[in-house]
């Protein structure tokens, strides 16, 4: 029995209301922005890639898709793909001509998968804050799949912390199946439930992470 090694950032669950709020925002980069990667809007109003955190940084949201300048509707039921003529990542060389749909309701809840090689996220460690690391050099250099468009990202067991410091909370384990038919189970590349610790629209100011 093991789970799966599948980093792929942050994937939406279900929200208190069953429904998934999503808005499109204008997006200009200086580096690539994956699916599943969390997002900030600095002050000049464009929306830009987080990279790893600092202490109590400020997030928007989530990546979800990508849209032209005609803002083509993201397809239904799913809306974690990219369904427009422009394939993801968004490349660092577009600037302020495509749209970024982002998850960006404080109260939603994703999954992320956990990092291995230290000492692993606990069930006692539900209600304390963590971060999270790309699969960069040295996790910090933001990481994605060209190829699928999802950004490799972790949390970063280390990081977790009995304060409010951390990108996110800590939830729940993740009621997810491997594909060993067993369930995801604490340890190595275990599967958390998480929100935004510090979200953008509860009247924060994003700091550019990037």
């Amino acid at each position: 029995m093991a789970n799966d090694n599948y980093a792929r950032g942050l994937v939406p669950v279900n929200l208190g209301q069953g429904n998934l709020s999503a808005h499109y925002y204008r997006v200009s980069t200086a580096a690539d922005i994956y699916l599943g990667q969390p997002v900030n809007l600095p002050a000049a109003g464009y929306v830009i890639g987080a990279g790893v955190a600092t202490a109590n940084a400020v997030v928007l949201g989530v990546a979800l898709g990508f849209a032209g300048t005609l803002k083509r509707s993201i397809a239904t039921p799913d809306p974690f793909l990219d369904v427009s003529d422009l394939t993801p990542p968004v490349p660092s060389s577009d600037t302020g001509d495509r749209f970024i749909l982002v998850a960006d309701d404080p109260n939603q809840e994703y999954y992320i998968q956990e990092d291995t090689g230290g000492t692993a996220l606990a069930l006692a460690d539900v209600g304390a804050s963590v971060d999270m690391l790309y699969r960069g050099a040295d996790g910090s250099a933001v990481t994605g799949n060209v190829d699928t468009g999802w950004v490799t990202a972790e949390l970063d067991a280390s990081t977790i912390a009995a304060t409010t410091a951390g990108m996110f909370t800590l939830l729940r384990l993740h009621d997810g199946i491997e594909s060993d038919g067993t369930n995801t189970a604490v340890g190595d590349y275990a599967k958390w439930v998480v929100r935004i610790t510090h979200h953008q629209k509860t009247g924060l100011q994003a700091v550019a992470q990037a």
